[in-house]
């Protein structure tokens, strides 16, 4: 008999933990925002919260989960009467289906959200919780030290999840509230501007509100000023310029600094490299 070989063809594959822990924060508590190289998840075991990831808002509840791509700036804030119960997971992944995670927020199904039911009974019998100044928090990579199938068995659950939702997801819509319609437009306008430094009235006019209430909601929305929400998205820009070939030179230019000098030093003070080291 002859026997047919058929090679798995992998989807997704998650190569390194970051963080993974399972918290719980007060009504009013808020994440300042941040941005990194790899993923971040938050999954809502209960409660409520406003997340934003980049330009986009979301009101997630109970059984909700986002995924923030890497160098997203991402902030949360904590809007449900009892607080919320998290778990948040970073991490970082190969494969086609990581793009199709990008920029998705998912309300999950009963079988998605047995799934981490099974991962938070596994990792709540290898770890013991601790207290901080934020809340309850239980971490979860000290097992990666000490049990050598520990780290496998998480990618597994976390890659189950990924796949079912590739394949029977429920995507959650953007928030529709004035504050994160007004978010959405600032951004977008930034973007179309990447090249220069839109100032904050010139910001303002455009999405026809107040300085003051521009302001307020970068806050709420992005935990940062608008200055410094454009010089993330510069750096942003000008990290994907450099992996593509561009000059130093020619991406400090395109986006608008004033020097050369000036652009490396803000690229390696936001991202703990130089420019060059890109190329």
């Amino acid at each position: 008999m002859m026997w047919l070989a058929y090679p798995i063809k992998e989807q997704i594959q998650i190569t390194d933990m970051y963080s993974l822990f399972e918290v719980h924060y007060d009504n009013g508590y808020a994440f300042p925002g941040e941005s990194h190289n790899f993923w971040e998840c938050v999954y809502m075991i209960k409660g409520e919260a406003c997340v934003s990831g980049n330009e986009r808002v979301y009101n997630l509840a109970q059984g909700s989960i986002i995924f923030h791509k890497p160098l997203e700036l991402h902030k949360f804030i904590v809007n449900g009467k009892d607080g919320a119960d998290m778990l948040i997971f970073s991490f970082a992944a190969e494969g086609p289906l990581t793009s199709y995670l990008e920029e998705k927020v998912f309300t999950l199904s009963d079988f998605q959200k047995s799934i981490l039911d099974s991962l938070l009974q596994f990792i709540r019998k290898q770890t013991k919780p601790t207290a901080d100044s934020e809340g309850l928090h239980c971490s979860c990579l000290e097992p990666f030290h000490t049990i050598p199938t520990y780290s496998q068995m998480l990618s597994t659950y976390l890659q189950q999840l990924m796949l079912s939702l590739a394949e029977t997801g429920t995507i959650s819509s953007a928030s529709s509230a004035p504050d994160a319609v007004t978010f959405r437009q600032a951004i977008s306008y930034l973007n179309s501007n990447i090249h220069r430094q839109p100032s904050v009235p010139e910001l303002a006019r455009f999405c026809n509100v107040s300085e003051s209430g521009l302001k307020r909601i970068f806050d709420k929305y992005a935990g940062i000023s608008i200055h410094k929400y454009l010089l993330k998205m510069k750096v942003k820009t000008a990290a994907e310029l450099l992996q593509q070939g561009e000059s130093v030179s020619c991406v400090a230019e395109k986006l608008g600094f004033n020097s050369q000098s000036y652009f490396s030093r803000a690229f390696r003070r936001e991202t703990g490299v130089m420019p060059s080291s890109l190329k």
